[in-house]
């Protein structure tokens, strides 16, 4: 999406504090080490805006659940690993992560949060174009043979689109996207409908009518902010610049 070029990378941004925090936390006398996180890969279906990639192809890969993220089991582990701190070692992070902040400022969080609220107008007015909608009266039909008895209006429906619930427990999911330990029929399960949504969406026009419509919305938001969005990339740039300048510093990237 045109929004997209002006988006902070949070990869690089997460990778560069823990950097700082590590420093902090040793000069504070505690054993700590950063996860240690590959900055040049994130989940090949998941976008820079942290939107996921939906089509015939990674759905039949991976079905409704996209690519993993390569350093998810090394965040879980950190995260695991510091449920056991004392709870002087729990402060003394806190503050360093303060630290941390004030010497590369949660400026990528604001820049994205800026940028968010630009992309909110484009998508609504996105799934509720004419031509989008009338799409999705064709996916519903398409969907039909599936016998899904909570089928939503169309694939992002305001009530939550697909997976529907009945669909997500089919395939063995929880209610908050986390996965149970599935069978391999399972597993199987949610690439059947998976892949038969992304075939619907696809054959129904709806898949290019809704990226058009979005895309569309978005060059007008950009025309129309042009000024605003210019100064948002210079911070980009010298925030993303800051931050590779510490992942340098520590042999990172």
């Amino acid at each position: 999406m045109p929004l997209d070029a002006y988006l902070v990378d949070t990869t690089l941004n997460n990778a560069a504090e823990d950097v700082l925090v590590e420093a902090c936390m040793r000069d504070s006398g505690f054993d700590y080490r950063r996860p240690q996180v590959d900055v040049s890969m994130r989940s090949e279906t998941k976008s820079l805006a942290g939107r996921k990639l939906f089509n015939v192809e990674t759905a039949a890969q991976w079905g409704y659940s996209g690519a993993p993220d390569p350093n998810a089991m090394i965040l879980q582990a950190a995260s695991e690993e510091s449920v056991s701190w004392s709870s002087e070692q729990d402060e003394q992070y806190w503050a360093c992560l303060d630290e941390a902040r004030k010497e590369l400022p949660t400026e990528g969080m604001r820049i994205n949060n800026t940028l968010s609220g630009f992309a909110v107008a484009p998508w609504n007015g996105a799934v509720r174009d004419p031509v989008v909608v009338a799409a999705a009266e064709k996916w519903v039909a398409c969907m039909q043979p599936l016998g899904i008895t909570d089928l939503p209006s169309s694939p992002h429906d305001d009530g939550g689109g697909t997976p529907t619930e009945s669909m997500s427990a089919s395939y063995g999911e929880i209610a908050d996207g986390m996965a149970n330990e599935r069978t391999p029929e399972q597993k199987a399960e949610e690439i059947r409908l998976a892949t038969f949504d992304a075939e619907c969406q696809e054959s129904s026009g709806y898949a290019q009518a809704l990226y058009d419509a979005e895309w569309d919305r978005q060059l007008s938001v950009v025309a129309e902010n042009e000024d605003a969005l210019a100064t948002l990339l210079e911070e980009k740039t010298a925030f993303e610049k800051q931050a590779q300048e510490i992942l340098d510093g520590a042999g990172v990237g």
